[in-house]
């Protein structure tokens, strides 16, 4: 116990610009690029599995978070968010990963903070999905709003603008929130392409990283305009994309199915494996 809460205690003071999260099955982990070698298992700080969280009711546990497909890092590693598409988002706490806040979310495909300690999700594609849903953290369950939305795959609180971002099938849109259980759309535009699937900031809070169905975007926020990323590895299905500021994207593209065994990093380019875990999205733990 006195070895697991020093690890802890080193994670919170720990400069995490060199720290990225791994999302799949059950679990989320966080790896230590620096010490992870490409030809051998990458170093993995730690692990947390829903599968295993006492914390966490039975069927949580069991059933709804059993293909993890978000993974977010709140102010430095203070809260962890994470998101399933078998039915479940939380809030972890950063120092011991105990669970906060839990929800119900059809086909959860992002999470994201907001302003109030309230907590937004995407609900993907699902006969009660297709829509973006506002919770209260301190009443885990309770749903105070949501906004229909189709394939509902990406939420961003810019707290520069105070506007949430959220990617659907073929719309990026803007809300305003004028009040702590209410979100009003402000904006709405076309993206390039259809499919939206991952939506993240990039370092100079001025641009979005978008992917879709064939390939990755940039989106000047205050231009309103998409370009593609020039000098990127574009490809189909691109699950996730983030970028730090020294300019090195972190990226992942499915290779069966949905899933990959393998987070590639490009500017410059390597690539983890994870053979026994099928990884949907990875994440800059500091951008």
């Amino acid at each position: 116990m006195v070895m697991l809460a020093l690890v802890l205690s080193n994670c919170q003071t720990k400069d995490f610009a060199k720290m990225f999260l791994v999302c799949g099955d059950s679990k989320v982990l966080m790896v230590d690029y620096h010490k992870s070698v490409e030809s051998s298992a990458p170093h993995v700080i730690w692990t947390w599995d829903a599968q295993q969280s006492e914390d966490l009711p039975e069927v949580y546990r069991t059933k709804r978070f059993n293909t993890m497909d978000d993974c977010k890092a709140i102010d430095g590693g203070k809260q962890w968010l994470v998101a399933s598409s078998s039915g479940g988002v939380a809030l972890l706490d950063g120092k011991d990963r105990k669970v906060q806040f839990y929800a119900t979310v059809p086909n959860a495909h992002s999470v994201e903070l907001l302003p109030g300690d309230r907590l937004v999700a995407a609900a993907s594609t699902s006969s009660t999905g297709n829509k973006i849903m506002l919770f209260d953290i301190h009443q885990p369950e309770k749903l105070v709003f949501e906004d229909s939305l189709y394939s509902a795959h990406g939420v961003v609180w810019h707290k520069k603008k105070e506007r949430l971002y959220a990617l659907g099938f073929n719309v990026l849109r803007a809300y305003k929130m004028p009040s702590p259980n209410e979100l009003v759309l402000e904006k709405e535009w076309k993206i390039p392409g259809e499919g939206g699937h991952d939506l993240q900031l990039a370092p100079d809070g001025k641009h979005f990283l978008m992917t879709e169905h064939n390939g990755a975007w940039s989106f000047d926020i205050e231009e309103e305009k998409f370009e593609k990323l020039h000098d990127f590895p574009q490809a189909e299905n691109i699950k996730s994309i983030g970028k730090i500021s020294s300019g090195q994207f972190i990226f992942t593209v499915p290779e069966k199915s949905w899933w990959t065994h393998h987070v590639s990093f490009h500017e410059p380019a390597r690539q983890f494996a994870f053979p026994d875990m099928k990884v949907y999205k990875a994440r800059w733990v500091k951008q």
